[in-house]
């Protein structure tokens, strides 16, 4: 299958982030032409003229399953936000999961992302309604400690199975993830970062989102989150970590050092007031590899990471009172490259 899109505005996100106007042609699932006029016969013409041409955006860190509960918890302060999600959350069922599941693909595709990142509990029921609706998904099955948890058996366990029976699916990486180091021990978070080790896979968890997050575990472990991590050997360069909101410049380096990715989810602390901004700046100087994520429909009520990526620009430029931060060719590679 040949496909020719003509005459295009094509954002090319080559290494000199050239903007050029013609053809691009798609054999298949590879793309053979940038640029140009295409003069061959091709199986699918698509008119773009004036239109502009550019790669998926990835959205690094969503819980999609929960795009029916957009709008439903709305002007609560973080406690009463959490209280009521969990409520409304035990109780839903596989059916609840492939329908939200189903909306947030749509939304996410219609506007221009090809790729998401996702951390919940069944993700198996995720994936197939993931594989359905033809976008790619990173999937990563949440894990957390046994005594926390409404699931059952072993989070970690769990994620294993996940992994063993949707590995090798088209356009779906099954994985694994932490919710975070308020409800993971030492032990639950070696293992899983252990198994991505194992299988080389992403792993998407929540870093730093609150103070209070970073507080707590001071006061049990005399560390902050990155620290403690970096401690029990859990730090690593296939992390994703959603948020880090509140971080000093010792965890900022340990992540760089570690080769670590952040998500930015400007959107979803603002909404839930968390407090903190992601240092952005620092990330770029320290070698930590930027991404922009939406979080879920009922933290942030929109997958749509055109709104995403102008709200984290102006939330940095107005954080730092510098309107040269996070201009929009960054913005742009952070949801694309």
């Amino acid at each position: 299958m040949l496909t020719a899109i003509r005459d295009g505005y094509i954002v090319t996100q080559n290494d000199k982030r050239e903007v050029i106007r013609g053809d691009l042609v798609i054999q298949d699932e590879r793309i053979v032409q940038v640029g140009g006029k295409y003069n061959g016969i091709a199986d699918r013409e698509i008119d773009a003229k004036g239109d502009i041409v550019m790669p998926g955006m990835i959205n690094t860190h969503t819980h999609v399953a929960m795009s029916v509960m957009k709008g439903v918890v709305d002007d609560l302060t973080f406690g009463d936000f959490l209280d009521k999600v969990f409520k409304i959350d035990s109780d839903r069922t596989d059916r609840d999961l492939d329908i939200g599941t189903r909306l947030g693909c749509m939304e996410m595709m219609r506007g221009g992302t090809t790729t998401f990142m996702d951390l919940y509990y069944s993700e198996d029921v995720i994936a197939k309604a993931t594989m359905d609706a033809g976008i790619r998904g990173v999937l990563c099955w949440c894990a957390l400690d046994e005594d926390k948890t409404t699931q059952t058996g072993n989070p970690v366990d769990n994620a294993k199975r996940f992994y063993e029976q949707f590995k090798g699916s088209r356009k779906l990486i099954p994985s694994i993830g932490l919710q975070g180091v308020y409800v993971c021990n030492e032990e639950t978070c070696v293992r899983a970062v252990d198994f991505a080790r194992e299988k080389d896979l992403p792993l998407n968890f929540h870093l730093s989102e609150t103070r209070g997050e970073v507080n707590d575990l001071k006061k049990q472990q005399g560390l902050r989150p990155v620290e403690w991590l970096d401690k029990i050997g859990a730090l690593d360069r296939r992390m994703v970590s959603a948020h880090s909101a509140w971080l000093t410049m010792n965890e900022v380096r340990l992540m760089g050092a570690a080769g670590m990715s952040v998500s930015l989810c400007a959107v979803s602390n603002m909404k839930l007031a968390t407090g903190g901004v992601a240092p952005v700046p620092e990330f770029l100087q320290n070698g930590v590899n930027v991404t922009i994520g939406t979080d879920s429909n009922n933290t942030n009520n929109s997958l749509d990471m055109f709104s995403e990526m102008k709200i984290a620009g102006l939330l940095h430029k107005s954080a730092r009172w510098d309107a040269t931060v996070t201009p929009a060719q960054q913005l742009l590679d952070f949801c694309t490259i």
